[in-house]
């Protein structure tokens, strides 16, 4: 099956009526916050037809069954979209090139429009796209490693004063090695010594020092945001939420046992850190702050004393 939508995915040529049309996608699988470019092609008009819509967001349908999306007319965003004009043997070819994100995990195609030829309404075939979180590596070949000797000249010509050279080299490469080896298991022990709370409060802290918002890079800034999230939540609880929808995460939440009040505001935070991806650009620094506060409050709730 995957392979049938990838075939669908990457290139789609029609020809209706002497008219060819041509949709080509960059990548048929994205992560969320990925940046990948929909090429409309189409010869033989006199122009280019209108633009898919006039807002800032794509028309999409929405395959999967699983996922919490409310709002598909705003789950992928236009970024840019930008027109050429190709001549080819007296023949124009007109592209149309769209710059899109997807700011939800989901099965998707993108909505294919509407055009007028000849006094009859053509459509654009739609493109089938999949969001995910996490670059799927299923498959992926191990590439040969090719082995190589050298080819060491035999000769009974050498001279014997320069053996002890060979020797203090030798030395310093033991010492190198076992002091390489002793560094990094004192590393791996200091990162031991870490607790899952002080790992997750220095991931907050990174971010609020970062203050993405303020450099026009908000939607980055929730991505990252939730990440540290359901991060925390996966390694804490032992159940992934990386790869789970909101809706999800909420019937995960229900199987954990521990007080009402943190389940309540675990799935708060879930559903702000999610609907802000959509959020104004002019989000007020005051309320970024209270999600921060939440967060951290979650983590320490949730550490066992043990662990304190």
């Amino acid at each position: 099956m995957k392979h049938f939508l990838s075939l669908l995915l990457l290139i789609s040529s029609i020809n209706c009526s002497g008219q060819a049309i041509e949709v080509n996608i960059s990548r048929d699988e994205v992560r969320v916050g990925d940046v990948f470019v929909l090429q409309y092609m189409i010869s033989d008009v006199s122009n280019f037809p209108e633009t898919i819509n006039a807002n800032d967001f794509f028309p999409v349908n929405v395959l999967s069954k699983d996922t919490l999306v409310h709002h598909p007319d705003s789950l992928v965003e236009i970024l840019s979209y930008k027109d050429s004009i190709l001549m080819n043997n007296g023949i124009s070819r007109y592209s149309r090139s769209y710059h899109l994100i997807a700011w939800d995990s989901c099965a998707l195609s993108l909505v294919g429009f509407e055009y007028l030829y000849n006094d009859s309404v053509f459509k654009f075939p739609p493109v089938y796209l999949n969001v995910t979180y996490y670059d799927t590596e299923s498959g992926l070949e191990l590439m040969d490693i090719q082995e190589g000797f050298h080819d060491w000249e035999k000769s009974s010509n050498k001279k014997p004063s320069l053996w002890w050279i060979w020797i203090i080299v030798s030395i310093i490469c033991a010492f190198s090695v076992i002091f390489l080896l002793w560094r990094r298991k004192n590393k791996k022990r200091q990162i031991l010594k870490q607790s899952l709370q002080e790992i997750t409060l220095e991931q907050i802290e990174k971010l609020k020092k970062e203050k993405l918002w303020q450099r026009d890079m908000l939607k980055e800034h929730f991505v990252q945001f939730s990440h540290i999230l359901r991060t925390y939540l996966t390694d804490r609880f032992g159940i992934s939420f990386l790869d789970k929808t909101t809706e999800q995460s909420i019937l995960l939440l229900d199987q954990l046992e521990f007080d009402e009040k943190i389940n309540n505001m675990i799935l708060q935070l879930l559903k702000k850190s999610d609907l802000v991806k959509f959020a104004d650009s002019r989000t007020e620094e005051t309320y970024i702050q209270v999600l921060f506060e939440e967060l951290t409050l979650i983590v320490i709730q949730t550490t066992p004393i043990s662990e304190d």
